[in-house]
């Protein structure tokens, strides 16, 4: 089983001058990725025990910066195809798999209520591109946060959505314009993620928020009504205008 450092000797050797750090993760989806300009390679603690044709393949992805040519293209599917990190993969899954999601406190009502919101902006504001099926959820846990988008990746390399979870502090009564901007906020991640890969506040996710109408800043500025006691239900829910009621009855 090679360290990370042992890891990167071993892909050195083959060529990659221009790595200079390998990061052991044990994560649930995104099982390697090339960062800071291709210096660093990210890569499932799985691949510690890679046989030698796979250090062959990191080495060549290394050296080209990427997956940018069909020899870098097979490399990269054999590394996703290792049947060893497919199974480490989904022993994490399997161990995380409560701790995945956002705990929903949604009562059937407001589920209902955000699946319809969900799709009515899909189609309004994001042409009907983004997955038809992201959860909504909300969180009672949520302290300062109003939401996040919770983003996944296939063992293949494909992006995914796991959900998108909101305060239920949003779901109060004077909080109609916060709940809107921040399921836009967070529907502008979905669309920048599956689109680009990134998961900030930088300039294609700003491009979204301009263009879907939500705030393109990264913090919600205004004040927003909270629970007296972080542990009182919330089980309002709010109004649908009326472009919605269709949706209700479909969602």
């Amino acid at each position: 089983m090679l360290s990370a450092h042992d890891f990167l000797m071993e892909l050195q050797r083959r060529g990659a001058m221009r790595l200079r750090r390998v990061s052991f993760r044990d994560n649930r989806h995104v099982i390697w990725s090339l960062t800071q300009q291709g210096t660093v390679l990210n890569v499932h603690v799985a691949y510690g025990a890679a046989p030698s044709e796979l250090l062959d393949a990191f080495a060549l992805v290394a050296k080209a910066g990427g997956v940018r040519s069909a020899a870098t293209r097979r490399a990269a599917s054999d590394i996703a195809v290792w049947p060893d990190v497919s199974r480490a993969v989904e022993a994490t899954r399997a161990s995380r798999k409560s701790r995945s999601r956002t705990s929903c406190c949604a009562t059937r009502e407001q589920r209902t209520y955000l699946r319809a919101l969900y799709r009515y902006f899909n189609l309004t504001r994001f042409a009907g591109d983004l997955p038809h099926d992201v959860p909504v959820r909300l969180s009672c846990r949520m302290a300062s946060s109003l939401g996040h988008m919770l983003p996944g990746e296939d063992v293949d390399g494909t992006r995914r959505v796991e959900e998108i979870a909101l305060n239920v502090d949003l779901m109060l009564e004077r909080n109609g314009a916060e709940r809107i901007d921040t399921l836009l906020h967070e529907m502008a991640h979905v669309a920048d993620y599956l689109q680009t890969g990134h998961l900030g506040h930088g300039s294609s996710w700003r491009r979204w928020a301009h263009r879907v109408g939500c705030r393109p800043t990264r913090l919600y500025e205004r004040a927003v009504a909270r629970r007296r006691r972080r542990r009182d239900p919330v089980q309002r829910v709010p109004p649908l205008p009326a472009p919605l009621a269709r949706l209700v009855s479909e969602a």
